[in-house]
């Protein structure tokens, strides 16, 4: 078997192994001593995405998950839906956290929205950029071959929580890992529904992962301390599980995909080999 077809019989276990190497190498190295060396590195995901591409598939593959980035025709309502869904959640929880005894915002601290442009841009450009054209451009699809949909999106989704271990205890204090491990989950879910809908728009998924950031993690967590802010992260964790749960049970297994994945020349070559040798 060629280094082409065994890398494209598993593709997925392949991509997993390269982005976290890729990913992890400021960590591993500031655990090697190496000064300054910490946390990861985003792009990594989006460079192992393009390696076992190039190697399954060749250029074709590339231009593949080229044009899933770039896929701009979603059409208006799923773009309002990736923009939309997480600020309602951002939104729904805050205002529980304060119905459950939070002190409210400040008109100081709601003035500081310019800072979510900036802090959108930056993210939309190096997380959203680094990590979903990997995740769900290339995982996610490499994961509908064998299958459901629902299914692929919570093994991406437990990929991706333990793709985040080195800033557990630093970024995430170990006291909302837990509720960020939930959301991550359900973030993986509703992922997979907008990406589906959009007619598998990466771009998209961008979008909405740089609003997670800004909004949330960038502007509205900062509005809490102490006890409430502990009290959103939990609240934060059970309306995304709460949307995730609404959205698989009226998507069903498929999360609306409606795309058919193409039989690689590997498996067609080893179909006629199969049909050759028996008969």
């Amino acid at each position: 078997m060629s280094l082409r077809c065994a890398v494209r019989s598993r593709q997925a276990p392949v991509f997993f192994a390269l982005a976290f190497l890729l990913s992890w190498y400021p960590w591993l190295l500031g655990m090697l001593g190496v000064a300054g060396a910490s946390g990861i590195n985003p792009l990594g995901v989006f460079a192992a995405a393009l390696i076992v591409a190039g190697i399954s598939d060749g250029w074709a593959g590339i231009a593949a998950l080229l044009r899933r980035i770039v896929r701009w025709r979603m059409g208006w309502r799923w773009l309002a839906a990736g923009i939309g869904v997480p600020v309602a959640i951002l939104a729904l929880a805050c205002a529980l956290n304060v119905a459950c005894g939070a002190a409210p915002p400040t008109s100081d601290q709601w003035a500081q929205w310019p800072d979510i442009v900036d802090k959108f841009i930056f993210t939309f450009l190096f997380v959203g950029l680094g990590e979903e054209p990997g995740w769900r451009g290339f995982a996610l699809p490499a994961l509908y071959r064998r299958r459901s949909p629902l299914s692929a999106a919570v093994l991406l989704g437990a990929a991706w929580a333990a793709w985040h271990l080195p800033l557990f205890g630093s970024e995430f204090g170990w006291d909302t890992v837990p509720y960020f491990l939930i959301s991550v989950f359900a973030g993986s879910i509703v992922l997979a529904w907008l990406f589906n809908g959009s007619r598998q728009s990466v771009l998209l998924c961008m979008l909405t992962h740089a609003t997670v950031n800004a909004v949330g993690a960038g502007y509205l967590f900062h509005f809490f301390n102490g006890a409430d802010l502990q009290r959103l992260w939990w609240i934060y964790a059970l309306v995304w599980a709460g949307t995730a749960a609404v959205i698989a049970w009226y998507a069903g297994a498929q999360l609306g995909n409606r795309a058919k994945m193409p039989r690689s020349a590997c498996a067609e070559t080893s179909k006629r080999d199969a049909v050759l040798v028996g008969g």
